[in-house]
């Protein structure tokens, strides 16, 4: 049941929805669950409050969310195309699998948060020993940063990564180059900066090494063609890109600091040229 209460007050409306629910019981948990949205301009979105008791395994709470989801949200899913994952803030962490069990394979808490995500697909992830990433192409070509991919890896080796790299990219692999994404989720970072200041082609056989550290799913990766050249630009065009960059950006609170190339500070000298100083003589 949801009461919403409205309000004038100095001219402007206060609305305030209350939603009545039941006391929680001994071993069950209040989870906000959020909606991640890869590719989208804000993609993470909170959908409703639910209900977690421990002993529950992950199927159970995803089919106890269907009914909610359709009414409240207006989602209609189906059970195996949807997953839960973890939530660190806005980063997407660990990966759901139906048969863990809440308290036993996954700790639960008070005011828990997850993440929903649909699929488009029947999920890949079948055990704790593979590893999803989310991947990235960057085509220096054109300045343009492609949407997100995911891609599942049996392993931690860089050669598996570069193989499921090449297999959606058809980049040939000894031409690829990757290197993690920095900060919280979507790494956002300006296509006038990534080319330079990313760590490209970490000398790395594995991804839970330093300076890597992929340890769990929803790492960011980015990745390049090495022969792609890089587009020349006019100073115009430059100059369009990097407002266009910093209206984009201005949102995650990333700084674009692009500097095409350092200049000498201009000197003017009133008295027709510099003062020598007599005690360097």
């Amino acid at each position: 049941m949801t009461l919403v209460l409205s309000r004038v007050g100095r001219g402007s409306l206060v609305q305030v929805t209350i939603r009545l629910g039941r006391a929680l019981r001994k071993g069950e948990y209040r989870v906000k669950v959020y909606q991640l949205l890869v590719n989208d301009p804000e993609p993470c979105k909170f959908l409703l409050d639910a209900v977690f008791a421990k002993g529950m395994t992950v199927r159970q709470s995803k089919e106890e969310l269907l009914p909610q989801l359709r009414e409240q949200c207006g989602l209609d899913l189906s059970i195996d195309r949807f997953r839960l994952r973890k939530k660190t803030w806005k980063n997407p962490g660990t990966i759901f699998l139906d048969y863990h069990i809440y308290e036993e394979d996954i700790n639960i808490s008070s005011n828990w948060e997850v993440f929903l995500e649909a699929l488009n697909e029947p999920e890949k992830m079948k055990s704790l020993s593979q590893l999803a990433v989310l991947t990235r192409r960057w085509r220096p070509s054109c300045m343009k940063l492609e949407p997100f991919q995911e891609i599942v890896l049996e392993s931690s080796s860089v050669e598996e990564l570069k193989e499921k790299l090449h297999a959606i990219s058809e980049i040939p692999i000894e031409n690829i180059e990757f290197a993690k994404g920095r900060g919280t989720f979507p790494c956002d970072i300006s296509v006038l900066e990534i080319h330079q200041d990313l760590d490209w082609n970490p000398k790395v056989s594995t991804l839970n090494v330093w300076p890597l550290y992929i340890c769990d799913d929803g790492a960011v990766i980015f990745y390049r063609d090495k022969s792609e050249a890089q587009m020349e630009m006019s100073e115009e065009q430059r100059n369009g890109l990097l407002k266009k960059e910093s209206s984009r950006l201005q949102k995650s609170g990333h700084r674009v600091n692009y500097s095409p190339r350092k200049e000498k500070a201009l000197k003017i000298y009133l008295d027709g040229g510099p003062i020598k100083d007599s005690s360097q003589d």
